[in-house]
């Protein structure tokens, strides 16, 4: 899979830091909050306040890994940005050989006074006009990562629409994004909450309807 894409997992996977990150300070908030209501009251009864009682969570994940991997809208995408790159890498490595090659021989025959100066000058446009070819390859190239980033987005949406709509019923609390890279913030995922294989089925199951059309 072309690494470029391998950025979708780095941008759910940071979501998923920021939510954890906003759950943990928005508890200690409210943890003071209710420190600071507790000193007040105490201050003036000998009251002791009762815990709060606290709904037990249902929280699952889904494997990221496996879902870069399975998820034949990034499959597809990868081996279309893969042809592309491979095509423009190609088209750059020829032109710019043969364009540094018949330039040796111009210099070769221009020092050699074997040219006029109009001729000289012709050759020179053309050069230029074949340079502008070039680098307008290299541009082609370049915006390939604008592509994969758009791509990016596409299936991050794709993603959180499908689980928004799988978990419409409210069953779990949270889906968490699971990787066994570095920046995923779960480091222990017991295989009974993955629910990975079952989004697959159905972000797959829409793709191929959609291309269908």
């Amino acid at each position: 899979m072309n690494k470029n894409l391998s950025v979708f997992l780095n941008v759910v996977l940071l979501i998923s830091i920021a939510v954890l990150y906003y759950l943990h300070f928005s508890s200690l908030g409210k943890t003071s909050g209710s420190t600071a209501a507790s000193d007040s009251v105490s201050a003036s009864k000998p009251i002791v306040m009762q815990p709060k009682v606290i709904k037990s969570s249902k929280i699952v994940y889904v494997n990221l890994d496996e879902l870069s991997d399975k998820y034949e809208f990034l499959k597809d995408v990868s081996k279309t940005i893969q042809a592309e790159q491979h095509t423009y890498e190609n088209q750059y490595q020829t032109s710019g050989q043969q364009l540094q090659t018949d330039y040796e021989a111009f210099q070769e025959k221009a020092n050699k006074g074997l040219l006029s100066e109009n001729q000289i000058n012709a050759e020179q446009e053309k050069f230029a006009k074949r340079k502008e070819d070039l680098d307008q390859i290299q541009r082609k190239s370049e915006a390939l990562g604008e592509k994969v980033q758009a791509i990016n987005e596409e299936a991050r949406k794709n993603l959180t629409d499908y689980i928004k709509e799988y978990n419409k019923s409210g069953k779990y609390n949270y889906v968490l994004a699971y990787s066994t890279g570095p920046l995923s913030p779960v480091l222990l995922a017991s295989d009974s909450l993955d629910i990975t294989s079952e989004i697959l089925d159905g972000l797959n199951a829409q793709y191929k309807a959609k291309k269908k059309k």
